[in-house]
């Protein structure tokens, strides 16, 4: 048991696709006033224990697991005596690296270890604070660990330490990150209304995102979109995505902020980012599971299909108060914006009020939508903020 000096390397395991049925149709949140923190589990997952200070989950297989330990925050001193001690505790084969999770002095670790005579391996998460010291264990019976590696991985992933952070990468995006040496942030600029906007995108947030993408994108698959744990399964799908990338955008969002206060008011920018969105080339990312450019990169080249342009914007208007969530169709083969916002044109049920529809990639005003995508019944809405007043 030690902490490596080297990262430790992540492998892509692609996996044979079960289409999974008769499982739980949701995702099983939670969230622990004590601590504040919440976490979204793979659909399927659910709570098979709680006590006073740990929090256990398993999966729709029965192989895969994940345990959250909170102790007082006057426990450890530090991450590596909560890795050496829990490790030892449990006779685990540990290989952990240090990193920063908001703050907090942590250690990100793969793990191997042996329980009432069954053999486990996963990933762990030790994080020191001074309001509570945590322990996150994501595992899976050894034979089943490489099929559930995915799901694992997504389970530790969705782990948010308090509701504030709650649109920032997950733990193991941060981690992956944090493994090119933090941040590399490269100048670019954007064309915006005719004009350049100059901002700093971070490449090695564009790598860890897409990684996280091309996972949960291995994840989706493995449900049909028509049942209803498929459609849970999308919601948590760009949640997931949406959450990785919301922080990620707040430099390109502050720029574009100042440009639109420059140039008009707050009140058009919806119009005005719709139209700046819509004039991106279309591209998909064919060769990969997702289909689907991070929006972070997508602002950077200005490219990207209907998914990825409706992620960036409803970002965007979110960053500046304007609630939107998304909207897609499996039938349509399409994604699209809904707007919580006054205007005329067509709107999508929702709540207790309709929603307006923005559409991404043709060049048509707010609340135009073509005739052969207007069946509403045909539509999965997707509220993607923490919060969602409109209901």
């Amino acid at each position: 048991m030690r902490i490596s000096n080297k990262k430790i390397i992540f492998k892509i395991v692609f996996i044979i696709i079960l289409i999974f049925t008769g499982i739980s149709a949701s995702a099983e949140m939670l969230y622990v006033e004590e601590t504040g923190f919440i976490v979204e589990l793979p659909i399927g997952w659910k709570v098979i224990d709680i006590n006073e200070s740990k929090w256990t989950f398993q999966d729709f297989t029965g192989n895969a697991f994940m345990q959250i330990k909170v102790f007082p925050g006057d426990t450890y001193k530090s991450s590596e005596e909560i890795f050496n001690e829990m490790t030892k505790k449990i006779q685990a084969n540990a290989d952990g690296d240090k990193f920063d999770f908001y703050g907090r002095d942590s250690v990100f670790s793969t793990l191997s270890f042996n329980s009432q005579g069954f053999d486990y391996s996963g990933y762990a998460l030790f994080a020191d604070g001074e309001d509570f010291d945590l322990a996150i264990l994501s595992f899976a019976s050894k034979d089943a660990a490489p099929l559930l590696n995915d799901y694992i991985l997504s389970a530790l992933d969705s782990f948010s330490v308090s509701t504030s952070l709650m649109n920032n990468p997950g733990p193991v995006s941060l981690y992956y990150q944090e493994s090119y040496n933090g941040t590399n942030h490269q100048s670019t600029n954007t064309d915006f209304e005719g004009e350049k906007v100059d901002w700093k995108v971070d490449e090695y947030g564009i790598e860890a995102s897409q990684l996280m993408i091309e996972r949960e994108a291995r994840i989706l698959a493995d449900f049909k979109p028509e049942t209803d744990a498929g459609k849970e399964a999308w919601k948590r799908y760009y949640r997931m995505i949406y959450r990785d990338s919301y922080s990620r955008l707040d430099y390109l969002a502050t720029v574009l902020e100042q440009k639109l206060k420059l140039n008009g008011k707050m009140d058009s920018a919806p119009e005005r980012l719709l139209k700046w969105v819509q004039g991106f080339k279309y591209k998909r990312t064919q060769e990969s599971a997702s289909d689907l450019v991070s929006p972070l990169e997508a602002a950077a080249i200005q490219t990207g299909d209907c998914d990825t342009r409706v992620l960036l914007y409803t970002i965007l208007l979110n960053h500046y108060g304007i609630d939107s969530a998304m909207m897609v169709s499996s039938e349509y083969s399409h994604a699209m914006a809904a707007l919580d916002i006054e205007g005329d044109g067509a709107r999508i049920p929702f709540g207790k009020k309709g929603l307006l529809v923005a559409e991404t990639t043709d060049d048509v005003e707010l609340g135009m939508v073509a005739s052969s995508m207007a069946d509403p019944a045909k539509w999965l809405i997707i509220p993607v903020m923490e919060k969602e007043p409109w209901k």
